[in-house]
């Protein structure tokens, strides 16, 4: 009598593999409708918010309203081209003066309410200039601060030529051994004879 075996995918390799392709796509499809929403996505290049945002540390920016904007608020600006990342810490009146926090000694409310934010980096014993309408990008949370991503990405960045020969050679390593593997087992039944008889 002969009989035929047909070798089967291991559960545990055959879970992993759909494990992450269904990981791979949901990242994908996040990071697509991120940014259709106007989410962007960007690098902390200097140690100017540190410990919160670590150089290296890739943030994803959510587009705010200056109305909205709040004392103690992470924002990004645009200063002219320049990219930066920095906390609300209070607000200057139209002399560039520094108007008196809430809750604090001097405080006026029409004051406050005329004047305009201003950031400085936690880091920094430098604040900066006003924050104005138009060079708002949106507020960064804490909590989508991804501190090790960032420096991947700047890895790739500097390095695409050299990751796109590695992955076509990679891709040709393992192509030629699953024709290897293909030449030694042509397929994957095997058959077998057994003296017993029918």
């Amino acid at each position: 009598m002969r009989f035929y075996r047909l070798e089967k995918e291991g559960i545990f390799t055959g879970f992993l593999s759909k494990l992450v392709r269904v990981f791979g796509y949901a990242l994908l499809i996040s990071i697509i409708f991120a940014t259709i929403l106007g989410y962007k996505f960007m690098i902390v290049s200097s140690g100017s918010m540190e410990p919160k945002l670590p150089v290296g540390s890739l943030v994803m920016v959510t587009p705010t309203d200056y109305e909205d904007l709040e004392l103690g608020d992470i924002v990004t600006m645009n200063k002219g081209g320049v990219y930066l990342t920095h906390r609300i810490v209070g607000k200057k009146d139209h002399n560039n003066n520094i108007v008196a926090l809430p809750g604090t000694e001097g405080f006026s409310q029409e004051a406050w309410d005329n004047a305009i934010w201003y950031t400085q980096g936690d880091n920094s014993n430098t604040a900066d200039g006003y924050l104005s309408y138009e060079e708002l990008v949106g507020v960064v949370e804490e909590a989508h601060c991804f501190t090790w991503l960032g420096d991947v990405v700047m890895y790739v960045k500097a390095n695409t030529t050299m990751l796109i020969i590695y992955g076509i050679l990679l891709i040709g390593f393992v192509s030629v051994l699953f024709w290897v593997k293909d030449k030694m087992y042509p397929d994957d039944i095997e058959c077998y004879d057994s003296d017993d008889e029918e």
